[in-house]
């Protein structure tokens, strides 16, 4: 594997005047994914990026619903109320769930009666569920890859030649909370539900007209062509990418944000018990799991890669 320049600078006056840390970690791989999306040629300039991403990241607010890590443009984004972004919105935890807690036989149960359940469980814990559409007239071939693709991000996340590329970069981002058990239990589920994918993912189409009549108004509807150039994993508990406003500083470049907290609140939040530590545990590493499985079926890798960490 290539060497990579690894950047950190602290600054300040972002969210709240909060003080965070970003560290660039180069490109997501120097090898080819699968995905299409590609950055090569993309100059943001990493440097500097580092130095001023704080610029725009905003506090979450409490009741505003929760955002895809899509960097398209939201034409019904509330600057001043940003929810948190998380892969696929309140669905994407669905599929975590499933591989990573759930007691059930994995040879039983749907991802449409998973995301119900997860959907049922936000709107219990004061949580807004959110999620996507995409404006057909003007869309790419790249809907919400964590819901729409999820058969390839499976594919992505077991794919032998992936592991290794898979496994470093959930290692870098969950740093010294990894767990190579809970890593491995994560991948003999998802090959165990891969091989019945179809039944399972089955009606998976009909989860937004779900979610929209649980949750009226929580489905926004993205313009445009992705041209994310840029992931960022966010730690700062509270705070989240003011998506638009980054786009239309960086000349229409995009950036796929992902706020690693509001996964690890969510998991305090499912699973509140002492008893109920290993959950915990092994609900983050699915999800993080996922959004490198989902980012291996969208992207080639070219993308730059930023952590965003408490000071």
């Amino acid at each position: 594997m290539g060497t990579r320049t690894v950047t950190a600078r602290r600054s300040t006056g972002g969210a709240g005047g909060a003080t965070a840390r970003t560290v660039s970690l180069g490109l997501l791989s120097d090898k080819s994914w699968p995905g299409g999306l590609s950055a090569r040629g993309v100059d943001l300039g990493n440097g500097s990026l580092v130095a001023t991403l704080d610029r725009y990241y905003v506090p979450v607010a409490p009741r505003a619903k929760t955002r895809c890590i899509d960097g398209r443009h939201d034409p019904g984004l509330d600057e001043s109320a940003l929810g948190p972004q998380v892969p696929g919105g309140a669905p994407g935890s669905a599929l975590a769930y499933r591989l990573g807690v759930d007691k059930d036989d994995l040879t039983r149960g749907t991802f449409t009666g998973d995301a119900e359940m997860m959907i049922e469980s936000y709107l219990r814990l004061g949580l807004s569920p959110g999620g996507h559409r995409d404006n057909r007239d003007h869309s790419d071939d790249v809907g919400c890859g964590a819901i729409d693709g999820l058969h390839q991000v499976l594919d992505c996340m077991i794919d032998p030649t992936l592991v290794e590329d898979h496994k470093r970069l959930v290692r870098s981002i969950l740093d010294a909370d990894f767990n190579r058990d809970h890593y491995l239990r994560v991948l003999g589920a998802g090959l165990v539900l891969r091989s019945r994918s179809e039944g399972y993912f089955a009606g998976r189409g009909d989860i937004l007209d779900l979610l929209e009549r649980k949750a009226p108004n929580s489905i926004s509807v993205l313009q445009g062509h992705h041209q994310e150039a840029l992931v960022v994993v966010n730690l700062v508990p509270g705070t989240t990418l003011s998506s638009n406003r980054f786009a239309a500083a960086h000349d229409g470049a995009q950036a796929f944000g992902y706020d690693l907290w509001r996964s690890r609140q969510l998991a305090e939040m499912l699973f509140p018990l002492p008893s109920h530590q290993l959950d915990r545990e092994r609900f983050i590493h699915a999800r993080v799991m996922l959004t490198i499985a989902t980012l291996m079926a969208l992207t080639d890798g070219s993308l730059s890669f930023l952590i965003r960490l408490p000071a």
